[in-house]
């Protein structure tokens, strides 16, 4: 597997991750689950960090 291989499946997956993590936030009650609401906002912070940093790579390794 080359890195580009590599770095595009991982930002597939981030992406449905992403993905999932809005279609879940959408489905809560924000008042009732507050905690679970701060809770998705920072695993959604931290998947885009993680998307960040890949797309920083791909462009060092030439993935579109």
């Amino acid at each position: 597997m080359t890195p580009q291989d590599l770095i595009w499946r991982l930002l597939e997956h981030y992406s449905l991750q992403l993905q999932l993590l809005e279609e879940t936030y959408q489905e809560l009650d924000a008042k009732k689950q507050k905690d679970l609401v701060i809770a998705l906002g920072e695993c959604e912070q931290l998947t885009r960090t993680q998307i960040n940093i890949l797309r920083r790579m791909g462009r060092r390794y030439g993935v579109t």
